[in-house]
């Protein structure tokens, strides 16, 4: 095992170490071969980097989600490599449904159906470069529908920040907020789904306490607060969606609302800080100042911006 650990340790380098645990995922097998069942995939084996299931509330059950991670220089990321890639993760998927090496592993209850392959470029990414590549992979409808999602340097990075802000600023009672879809219950947990990875807004609520002093006697009051992880373009529009947002799920209800704000351009910091509050106290239906007093401004570290681009609690 020690061995094992030490192989797909080497693979996992510049995913960072908790990553995974960090998802909230629950880790079944780790680099295990199967026996190819399907002669249309030319192959004898297929290797399993990781295999792990989670929670969906969107789902009647489990989602397992097969990982496949690629590390790399830039320069040899082409959309040849990743159309590979992504075929072999189709592949591994198809024959993890029924391979019988599994079936000591936990898949009950559990959809089997969906894959994450994470590019990591270990010298300089080029974002430009791998989305010009990433737009142009095409593969032909399959009778059966296999979801693959794909993550590279700067999804990684943002994922990565996002952990850590949660770790160390509001990590008291926190969970990530499901609300009702399509009839479903609202509901709160710790894990994200593969699709909320790729959202532009999450929500999370947790508690903080207030120091109170009575008759010399000092206690903790705890208090809620609701929050809005925000990853969209910063423009006075998207401002107010995420404000329609945050009262169309009902979140207003605690003692504090919480915006958190990724900014990916120079200048991102300081017009949040500028036009935020201003935008949402503007407008056909503007907030009341006991409202605004609520809320409060927090930025989530973007490894490409400096510090001082990236800013702090407002």
């Amino acid at each position: 095992m020690g061995e094992q650990a030490a192989k797909i340790g080497k693979k996992l380098e510049g995913f960072g170490v908790n990553f995974f645990a960090n998802l909230g995922w629950t880790e079944l097998t780790q680099d295990k071969e199967i026996k190819c069942t399907r002669s249309s995939h030319k192959k004898k084996t297929h290797g399993i980097d990781l295999l792990c299931k989670f929670t969906n509330p969107y789902i009647a059950g489990n989602q397992g989600i097969v990982v496949e991670c690629k590390n790399r220089q830039m320069g040899s990321i082409t959309r040849a490599t990743i159309e590979e890639w992504v075929k072999e993760l189709i592949n591994n998927i198809e024959c993890a449904q029924s391979a019988p090496e599994l079936v000591d592993v936990d898949l009950r209850n559990t959809t089997l159906n969906t894959g994450l392959l994470l590019i990591h470029a270990n010298d300089k990414f080029d974002q430009q470069k791998f989305y010009d590549h990433l737009s142009k992979i095409a593969f032909p409808n399959r009778r059966n529908p296999i979801n693959i999602f794909i993550a590279a340097n700067d999804r990684i990075a943002q994922w990565t920040s996002l952990f850590a802000k949660v770790k160390t600023s509001y990590n008291n009672g926190f969970s990530f907020i499901y609300p009702s879809i399509n009839e479903s219950n609202k509901i709160s947990q710790k894990s994200l789904t593969i699709n909320a990875l790729y959202s532009k807004y999450l929500l999370g609520c947790s508690t903080y306490n207030i120091q109170k002093d009575i008759a010399g006697n000092t206690y903790q009051e705890p208090h809620t607060q609701n929050m809005l992880f925000f990853f969209d373009e910063i423009t006075v529009n998207n401002f107010r969606y995420a404000w329609s947002m945050f009262k169309y799920y009902q979140l207003q209800g605690a003692d504090r609302y919480v915006f958190l704000f990724y900014p990916r351009r120079t200048g991102d910091v300081d017009f949040v800080k500028e036009h935020f509050i201003a935008t949402l106290k503007s407008g056909e239906t503007p907030i009341k100042d006991s409202e605004a007093a609520k809320i409060e401004i927090d930025f989530i570290d973007n490894r490409c911006l400096s510090p001082i681009e990236t800013g702090g609690i407002l």
